[in-house]
């Protein structure tokens, strides 16, 4: 009887593809019932290598910590009002293609915000097979695993008139002066996603100038959650007693975006 003798897994690793380099434009598609149905996404492989991607779309929602999970079954998901082509695609280094999406909504569908995923997923474009190698009384086995690019973007579609507001509430020193906490929030019956900035006033010749010490780019809230707090980190410390302004500037896309200030002494 041939004794086969098991070599240990030689390599068990993972990485990332560094040639893996997907540039996807827009990077939130933003629908509503009456005249924009639709939507184009422009994919360009900046890598040096061939890659091959599949595109799908899935359902998640956000977590008040940072983060989604995964849901089944969510009344307020658009992936089932989607078509969209191709599902599939292989590029070239610097070749372009374009993804093209459409919804399709019954008739009476409610008044709501929803929102699904697309998802570009990087694939093997060949199956990976693991290497055997010895001789009549020995066998060895390697494997190596590798992780693909992942790229998620939201994709919301807005049916009905959707109104919405934010506050800001608190904010905290969160990390002795190297950041601050800096919590929203959000009330309607639409999300909310802009950009937090924090500033201090001086004064110069008896001119009041705002000086930025930190920012928080696409701070979103989406309709799952009311309340979410978000770190600003600052560039530079601030005194205790001095007075800030934390400035949250709602997206331009949304209907009736807002600017919202507060001043707080921290």
């Amino acid at each position: 009887m041939k004794k086969i003798i098991i070599g240990c897994i030689a390599a068990l690793f993972c990485v990332f593809n560094a040639d893996a380099n997907l540039l996807v434009t827009p990077t939130r598609a933003e629908l509503d019932d009456a005249s924009h149905r639709s939507s184009v996404f422009s994919l360009v492989n900046k890598g040096s290598d061939t890659a091959r991607y599949n595109i799908y779309f899935e359902d998640k929602l956000q977590l008040a910590e940072g983060g989604y999970r995964a849901v089944e079954d969510n009344k307020a998901a658009l992936s089932q009002f989607v078509r969209y082509s191709p599902r599939r695609v292989t590029l070239e280094p610097e070749q372009g293609t374009r993804v093209r999406m459409a919804v399709r909504l019954p008739k009476n569908t409610p008044v709501a915000e929803y929102r699904s995923y697309i998802v570009f997923h990087q694939i093997p474009l060949t199956p990976e097979v693991a290497s055997n190698a010895g001789d009549d009384n020995a066998e060895t086995f390697s494997l190596s695993v590798t992780a693909y690019m992942r790229i998620s973007i939201p994709v919301i579609l807005r049916v009905g008139d959707l109104n919405g507001e934010v506050t800001i509430d608190t904010v905290s020193d969160e990390k002795a002066q190297a950041s601050l906490n800096v919590t929203l929030i959000r009330q309607g019956q639409r999300s909310t996603y802009g950009d937090i900035e924090i500033f201090v006033e001086n004064i110069s010749e008896g001119k009041a100038q705002l000086e930025s010490v930190g920012s928080a780019k696409n701070a979103a809230i989406y309709t799952e959650l009311n309340k979410r707090s978000f770190q600003v980190k600052l560039s530079r410390e601030i005194k205790k007693g001095t007075e800030i302004i934390v400035r949250y500037t709602e997206s331009k896309t949304l209907k009736d975006a807002k600017i919202i200030e507060k001043r707080i002494v921290i």
